[in-house]
């Protein structure tokens, strides 16, 4: 993907969450508006996939009957990043949470029942988001950045992989076909 990759996978995921994508902020949890939105999607770290990051991106075609023989070649310099979002419920109008918890239920059954974002809305790429486990520790953490709002039920959401490629792609010289050698005794000038 290009330069707005994050904000392709975030549109992405509000689109795969149940309702109207009007009704989930995205954005930080103590903004204005993310009081009269159903969930709140905060994309709070940006980090490095550590298991794919000196490897090339390897490029499939979008459809191909040739069993892979006609390859793009590899992507040389893309990064691979891992997004982590906080997925939150936000409170209800009723006084108690029992709303925001029901739609923060839907919101992770639609994710686990499709956790693949792929094809169009990823511009042909594949996105696997998945619940990240993280400690009471490292949550309070998080919720630490919004001093003035009060803690609402949460999930961490990681995607990934999520591929930057290089502004300028680097140019593969030809393929070698054919060396020779000469072997035999040093010449005598």
């Amino acid at each position: 993907m290009d330069a707005d990759a994050f904000k392709i996978v975030t549109k992405a995921i509000v689109e795969r969450l149940p309702g109207d994508p009007d009704t989930v902020h995205v954005g930080p949890l103590d903004d204005a508006d993310a009081k009269s939105k159903d969930l709140v999607l905060f994309l709070y770290r940006v980090a490095i996939n550590p298991d794919l990051r000196n490897r090339p991106r390897e490029v499939r075609p979008l459809a191909s009957n040739d069993g892979g023989a006609n390859m793009p070649p590899p992507i040389e310099g893309a990064l691979p990043f891992d997004l982590f979002y906080i997925l939150s419920a936000s409170p209800s109008d009723a006084g108690d949470d029992l709303d925001g918890l029901a739609n923060l239920g839907r919101a992770i059954q639609s994710l686990c029942d499709e956790p693949i974002l792929f094809g169009p809305p990823v511009r042909g790429e594949i996105v696997r988001v998945s619940l990240d486990s993280v400690t009471t520790e490292e949550l309070n953490r998080i919720w630490s950045l919004f001093p003035t709002v009060n803690y609402r039920t949460s999930v961490v959401l990681l995607a990934t992989p999520v591929w930057i490629d290089p502004a300028r792609r680097r140019e593969r010289g030809e393929p070698v076909v054919s060396e020779s050698y000469d072997v035999g005794p040093p010449a005598v000038a």
